[in-house]
């Protein structure tokens, strides 16, 4: 898996530099056609691919980006966890790696190919008012974005329950984590904590895609690095905005009690009165430097694959 990852990395840097004989491969920008004031500039890679093509360059996008940041997911588990811990950090790393992996490529695909549906729709109900003015785009990118979240939660949530499991130290491993799962809880188990998860991604992906567009249109001038910038801004934003529900989300998926019938508010107060209000910012360093270069990685890889798969159309 790793040589796979290495493949696309390579395969990705080659493309941007040698481009097909005679054409030349423009670096994808986030905003590449927007409408703004009569005048129109060319849509960003990402918005031009078939579906087929979106479900592919989300997976490896997806992919790519959660296994270099796993570290950083485990040390944010492991520091919001009560659960005891026995297993050093560095023998903690793997911990959690092979669901992570496996499902963060239907997730990125599921992800990706509603969130451009949902632009879509909305592009068609709304029509000009989405793209002649700045609140119409990002009304719409967060949107759009909030609506892929969502749909991508029925990958995502049995993802964070058996991977949080074994960072937790729950689970010996993955297989184990889904057999007893399954035999204590059955289907339901791997929606643990649903609503924390899903209110928890919905804000955070709506809010660093909306973020991401809109400091993209502040600055006149773009570039690679000024993207991977703004979208580490964007990130870490939005992460600091829904931080508390990713505290609450991570105690009850780590959690052997019936945690989940607690509602997030009430989980919030709960957390509050028994170790407080510090606990709401337990484990927001290591969630900060996992969610900022997260956007980032995404966004980008998701481009430059993009940009890959429309020059081999030619």
């Amino acid at each position: 898996m790793r040589g796979l990852i290495l493949c696309l990395l390579v395969g990705a840097s080659q493309a941007r530099l040698a481009p097909p004989s005679g054409q030349q491969l423009h670096k994808p920008t986030a905003l590449s056609k927007v409408s703004t004031g009569g005048a129109t500039k060319k849509r960003p890679a990402s918005e031009q691919l078939t579906p087929s093509e979106t479900v592919l360059a989300g997976a490896c996008a997806r992919l790519v980006a959660q296994t270099i940041l796993h570290p950083l997911d485990v040390i944010r588990t492991r520091s919001q966890t009560k659960n005891p811990i026995e297993a050093t950090l560095l023998e903690a790393l793997p911990f959690g790696l092979a669901p992570q992996m496996l499902l963060s490529v239907p997730a990125g695909s599921i992800q990706f190919a509603m969130v451009k549906y949902w632009r879509t729709q909305i592009e068609a109900a709304f029509g000009d008012r989405c793209t002649s003015t700045a609140a119409g785009r990002f009304f719409t990118q967060l949107f759009a974005a909030a609506g892929g979240a969502a749909c991508a939660g029925s990958v995502r949530i049995p993802q964070e329950v058996v991977k949080q499991g074994c960072m937790a130290e729950m689970y010996p491993n993955a297989i184990d984590a889904v057999r007893t799962i399954s035999e204590e809880k059955g289907v339901a188990g791997f929606y643990k904590g649903a609503v924390a998860t899903i209110s928890r991604d919905v804000a955070w992906n709506s809010l660093s895609f909306a973020l991401f567009r809109v400091f993209l249109e502040a600055f006149a001038v773009q570039s690679a690095q000024l993207n991977y910038a703004l979208g580490i801004v964007a990130g870490c934003l939005a992460a600091c905005a829904t931080h508390p529900i990713d505290v609450i989300k991570t105690r009850i998926m780590t959690s052997s009690s019936d945690a989940a019938s607690v509602g997030i508010v009430e989980g919030l107060k709960n957390l509050v009165d028994e170790e407080g209000p510090g606990v709401l910012l337990s484990g927001l360093v290591p969630r900060l430097l996992y969610l900022g270069p997260l956007a980032s990685l995404v966004l980008a890889t998701n481009e430059v694959i993009a940009s890959i798969l429309i020059a081999g159309r030619k």
